[in-house]
């Protein structure tokens, strides 16, 4: 069977390989410890399982929803940015949802980019982002970014911006851990503003930016959408990986576009996760401070475990990642070769997420605290037995 260009430059996902990695050295009964992928492991709060619960019953539920998603859902996603950050939104107009943000970011260039135009991000990044730009053919510029400029691209300059018609960027930051500020912001929009670029910020972490109740959102320095777009998710405010609702808001014209691609690709979401989703958005949001609150004692034990065996640990400042450098003389994939099978501990190397990451590899802190710091110092002893000895592969 002969399959398509498109797909065959894929290659293979980079989160199914970890999973192989792992399924084979269980397969040996040996006792492995995953925190190399972000799958929320915190239950859903009760009163939005309840939620769905009921709107499962609902007869209207039964049939096909609308296309462009509720209405009321689509308020609510509003009522959030109208109460958190202070920015009012349009739900007919600068408003969509979609199947999970994935769908939102796979959308992206096909709505707004033509074949051969250019796509910024940053290295490293979310390796979906580059799945997507070569669906649509699209060129992607990436800018490295260093742990001294705060894990923050270099792209506040219209020179740098350059003819791209898309900035994707993704603050709070995966695989970082870093956060970004207004002033950040605000220069990234000027630099996109003389080309007419989108500025684009995957907020999936919104909810977790451990110095603030809530990130800050790319609308704190376009507060109108004029060049801007997010793109949010459930599932790590609430729990609720799973359910697959996520959102893009913004430009009135981008989201009409990603609407337009969205109705013909992606159809509709079930009616009842999206009374869910609704009750999620307008309830207290207590839950999810205290899903952050959880996600934030995790960091902290684990990085002091870390840091006190010997790892450089990045400032973890949001997300529920850890951003762990190298010893001198191995690179990140080599050192997660050594800790799966000395260890028994699976982390991310960061050449999964770019060349920029090759020093790196990523932690989750999806799991309870004892399997985490359990975890942690494995990791620790392993780095005091094995000293700079194991990083030379001679």
């Amino acid at each position: 069977m002969v399959t398509s260009a498109r797909v065959r430059a894929l290659g293979q996902n980079f989160f199914d390989r970890l999973d192989r990695q792992v399924a084979s050295a269980r397969a040996t009964g040996r006792d492995i410890l995953d925190l190399s992928k972000g799958n929320p492991d915190l239950a859903t709060p009760p009163h939005i399982v309840e939620a769905l619960r009921q709107a499962v019953g609902l007869s209207e539920n039964q049939a096909y929803p609308p296309f462009r998603s509720k209405r009321s859902v689509r308020e609510a996603i509003a009522l959030r940015y109208r109460e958190d950050y202070g920015i009012d939104l349009d739900p007919d107009t600068q408003v969509t949802a979609f199947h999970g943000a994935h769908e939102a970011l796979m959308a992206l260039p096909q709505a707004l980019l033509n074949p051969g135009d250019e796509l910024i991000v940053a290295d490293p990044c979310y390796p979906p982002y580059l799945d997507a730009a070569r669906l649509a053919g699209v060129r992607v510029r990436r800018l490295p970014v260093e742990e001294t400029a705060g894990f923050l691209p270099e792209v506040t300059r219209p020179d740098v911006v350059g003819d791209a018609g898309v900035i994707l960027l993704n603050y709070p930051n995966n695989p970082t851990g870093a956060v970004a500020d207004e002033g950040f912001w605000a220069a990234v929009v000027a630099a996109a503003g003389p080309a007419r670029a989108i500025v684009v910020n995957d907020f999936a972490y919104s909810s977790l930016d451990f110095g603030r109740q809530r990130a800050v959102s790319v609308f704190s320095a376009d507060p109108n959408a004029d060049l801007s777009l997010e793109i949010g998710t459930l599932s790590k405010t609430y729990s609720m990986a799973g359910w697959r609702f996520g959102y893009a808001v913004g430009n009135a014209d981008a989201i009409d576009a990603l609407v337009r691609y969205q109705t013909v690709v992606y159809s509709t979401i079930f009616g009842a996760v999206q009374d869910a989703a609704e009750v999620a958005l307008r309830s207290d949001q207590s839950s999810a401070r205290a899903i952050a609150e959880e996600y934030r004692v995790r960091r902290d034990a684990v990085a002091v475990i870390l840091r006190e065996g010997g790892w450089h640990v990045g400032e973890p400042k949001g997300t529920f990642f850890l951003w762990v450098h190298s010893p001198r003389g191995c690179d990140g994939e080599t050192l997660a070769g050594h800790l799966l099978d000395d260890a028994g501990v699976v982390v991310a190397p960061g050449i999964g997420f770019g060349e920029a990451g090759r020093d790196w590899v990523r932690i989750s802190l999806v799991h309870d605290r004892p399997t985490l710091e359990h975890a942690a110092h494995r990791l620790a002893d392993w780095l005091r037995v094995a000293g700079e000895d194991a990083y030379t592969d001679e």
